[in-house]
């Protein structure tokens, strides 16, 4: 009996303390002793909350945005958030807003995302540019041949007149021609009817051409 006793004895402080440690986790879990939620590698959410409300992740000013991060309630639902954002913890703020990162990228915040040096979204590989083959330079235009210069015109020959002949001296006149003597001056000096028309009838073979006469020719005046 005394052996039994002494066993339960025994039994009685362990089972005890069973007791209070597994009612210390429940305790725990109720009032959401979570492990702590990390953040992804490269985000400074707390930058961001900053930023976003002045690092108060509890804030509601009525804007119809809530929380350190500022979400709005349809976001907040679709990226696995319950209740309302401000009323929940860091950590779960935290948590779905890297649910939002991979969905949307730090474009979500597209100033405060910056200003705190997130890491922007990740960037497709951009489809190397096609190169356009080079542009065959075109053949070079050959220089017209020059034109050559006409051979210049030979003057024409100048035509030979044939030399004026004067009248020839009559060795019947009665009349010596003078220096500066014209057939029309001769017949009015000495008043012959017909002026120079007349003299030349007279001398029909020798004034030949009038108007060349030669001092010293003889020509008849009767």
């Amino acid at each position: 009996m005394d052996s039994i006793r002494d066993e339960r004895r025994a039994w009685r402080p362990a089972r005890i303390l069973g007791l209070l440690v597994a009612g210390a986790l429940s305790l725990g879990l109720a009032f959401g002793l979570a492990p702590a939620v990390s953040a992804a590698p490269g985000v400074n959410w707390d930058a961001v909350a900053r930023c976003e409300s002045g690092g108060n992740w509890s804030i509601n000013t009525g804007n119809g945005y809530y929380g350190g991060l500022q979400f709005n309630p349809n976001t907040w639902r679709a990226n696995g958030g319950t209740g309302m954002p401000h009323q929940a913890s860091r950590e779960e703020q935290i948590r779905v807003a890297e649910n939002v990162l991979r969905t949307q990228g730090i474009g979500a915040w597209p100033v405060c995302g910056k200003q705190a040096g997130a890491a922007a979204a990740p960037v497709r590989a951009q489809a190397s540019p096609q190169v356009k083959a080079p542009v065959k330079a075109s053949a070079p235009v050959k220089a017209s041949a020059p034109v050559k210069a006409s051979a210049p015109v030979k003057a024409s020959t100048p035509v030979k007149q044939a030399p004026v002949t004067g009248s020839i001296d009559n060795p019947a006149g009665d009349y010596t021609i003078q220096p500066g003597d014209t057939l029309t001056a001769i017949a009015e000096k000495h008043g012959i009817d017909g002026g120079w028309q007349t003299l030349v009838q007279r001398n029909t073979r020798f004034l030949t051409n009038p108007d060349l006469i030669y001092p010293g020719h003889r020509i008849a005046l009767r």
